[in-house]
């Protein structure tokens, strides 16, 4: 794999060797908190407090002290960031550093172009003007020239550690840019091996319906639905249809001649027993007999009189059979 500049700095999980990233995030951010709140304390103190400020000390002052107010704030995102693992929160941090820096560059640079013009102008003044001793003038400036080099190692150490700071909170952001998408991938993954999202590998190109969807009906039936009950139903509702008037067909025979009997009743006639009371009793026992389901019986049919139609025997049908009593 060839060497990369990117990777080296933004693509590391450590900082200081063996520290993980996201515990420098917790750290720097909290220290973040603490130096960014006591300036932004003595800033608006400042300002508050010192009424004789020029107007450009003023605005400085009031720059100076939103800066680090803002800093505070997301130094705070930050530090809730790392340790919930918010994407979005460390993001903001992240930025916020690189625009904080590319203003203390600025604030750097004015300040040393004040520290030069000073040291020019005290050397001028204090050292060769008022100090008249040659050693002693080449100590003042000498001074002059140290403190404007602790100035100069004391900006370039802050920016510098304030670049490394936003470096490792740019890899704690890839480190968790990347574990989200190895997380998503995985879950596609998995959702895909169930079946849940259907791959669009091959789209193909359909025509347009010109059909009139309006008169298409939602739901044809293929037939009748199937009743499982419907035999043990019927003759239950058959049942219940039966009435007084209801004409219940019986057991009976057409006679030539002699209208319709019963089985029944031809039986006891080819018997000999063709008395009234025995009809009647025979037609009570048929009334018996043909009850309705319900509980309702149908009335008894009224037979004609014996004496007015000729007695029906099986003799006069079949040659030499004769009937008792006849």
């Amino acid at each position: 794999m060839p060497f990369s500049y990117r990777e080296f700095f933004f693509g590391g999980r450590t900082f200081c060797c063996c520290v993980p990233v996201r515990i420098g995030v917790i750290i720097m951010s909290l220290l973040g908190i603490v130096v960014a709140g006591v300036l932004s304390i003595v800033l608006w103190f400042e300002v508050a407090s010192t009424p004789d400020m020029t107007s450009g000390e003023r605005a400085g002052f009031i720059v100076a002290g939103l800066v680090e107010t803002l800093l505070f704030v997301v130094s705070s995102l930050g530090f809730v960031g790392a340790i919930v693992r918010k994407q979005l929160f460390v993001q903001l941090y992240a930025y916020f550093l690189y625009v904080h820096f590319l203003l203390n560059i600025g604030v750097a640079g004015y300040l040393l172009y004040l520290v030069t013009h000073f040291s020019a102008n005290a050397t001028t003044e204090a050292c060769q003007d008022t100090i008249q001793n040659k050693q002693a003038q080449s100590q003042c400036t000498g001074f002059l020239k140290v403190a404007e080099e602790v100035y100069l190692v004391v900006a370039a150490t802050v920016l510098l550690v304030e670049l490394y700071v936003a470096l490792v909170v740019t890899r704690y952001l890839n480190q968790l840019q990347n574990e989200k998408r190895s997380a998503r991938g995985l879950r596609l993954e998995n959702e895909e091996a169930f079946g849940l999202v259907l791959k669009a590998k091959v789209r193909y190109s359909a025509l347009p319906d010109e059909r009139d969807q309006s008169q298409t009906p939602v739901y044809s039936s293929y037939g009748p639905d199937f009743d499982p009950y419907e035999e043990i139903h019927t003759p239950i509702r058959k049942e219940r249809r039966l009435s007084e008037d209801s004409e219940i067909q019986h057991d009976e025979e057409e006679v030539s001649g002699d209208g319709f009997r019963t089985h029944s009743r031809i039986s006891l006639e080819e018997q000999g027993q063709t008395d009234p009371a025995g009809d009647r009793a025979a037609d009570d026992s048929e009334n018996t007999h043909n009850k309705l389901p319900t509980g309702l019986s149908f009335p008894a049919l009224r037979l004609p009189v014996d004496s007015e139609f000729p007695k029906y025997t099986l003799s006069d049908h079949t040659p030499g059979l004769t009937t008792p009593g006849l």
